[in-house]
């Protein structure tokens, strides 16, 4: 039997489903907060914070899955928004060490997106962050003369921009949070796993 297919989040038009919408995600965000176990949130939960009907959640999201889902695409798209702007230099290993540094500051400083991040609902939207974190990642490191271009190093990147999410997911699970001990790990292996695709 074919598995079915999930539904995007219902997007609001009018100020007052925006509201709404909004609240229910303030909500969500709030119990993400209280209690970083995204197995352990609820519609009814979430309703009832956001001081809304069920059905109005009902109405936007189908199930808790689809929720956290739709969180976690937000959480990419602030991580892409606040990243800085990266030093102009062309060691592809500077550049990772640095991406990755990046990435661990703003999860650092976002603990939902933290949560968010490192203990995704979905293996479908962890595999997307990574192809679009990996193709941001591949074009940068290939306008800076980093990298030859090839499918090899694309393919690289986007499993660059993934290594360093599983160290920090042991760290957060284990200590609460992503340590400087882990970090090092972590940029470690990107480093390792890239040289040894570029063969240096």
């Amino acid at each position: 039997m074919a598995k079915k297919k999930t539904q995007s989040p219902r997007q609001p038009t009018r100020k007052p489903g925006i509201e709404r919408y909004n609240r229910i995600v303030q909500a969500a965000e709030a119990l993400i907060l209280e209690g970083s176990a995204l197995e352990d949130l609820s519609l009814d939960a979430v309703a009832q914070r956001a001081g809304v009907p069920r059905v109005s959640l009902y109405y936007f999201f189908d199930s808790v899955g689809m929720l956290l889902d739709a969180l976690y695409q937000r959480a990419v798209q602030k991580m892409l928004a606040e990243l800085p702007p990266p030093p102009a230099t062309d060691d592809w290993r500077e550049l990772l060490g640095l991406y990755a540094d990046s990435v661990r500051d703003f999860y650092l400083k976002n603990r939902v997106e933290m949560v968010l991040g490192l203990k995704p609902v979905s293996h479908d939207s962890f595999n997307q962050a990574g192809r679009t974190f990996g193709a941001a990642l591949y074009e940068l490191l290939l306008s800076r003369g980093a990298v030859p271009k090839s499918l090899k190093v694309a393919r690289a990147c986007e499993i660059v921009a993934e290594l360093p999410e599983l160290v920090w997911r042991k760290s957060l699970i284990e200590q609460g949070s992503i340590t400087p001990a882990y970090h090092k790990e972590a940029k470690r292996l990107v480093i390792a796993y890239m040289a040894s695709v570029l063969e240096v």
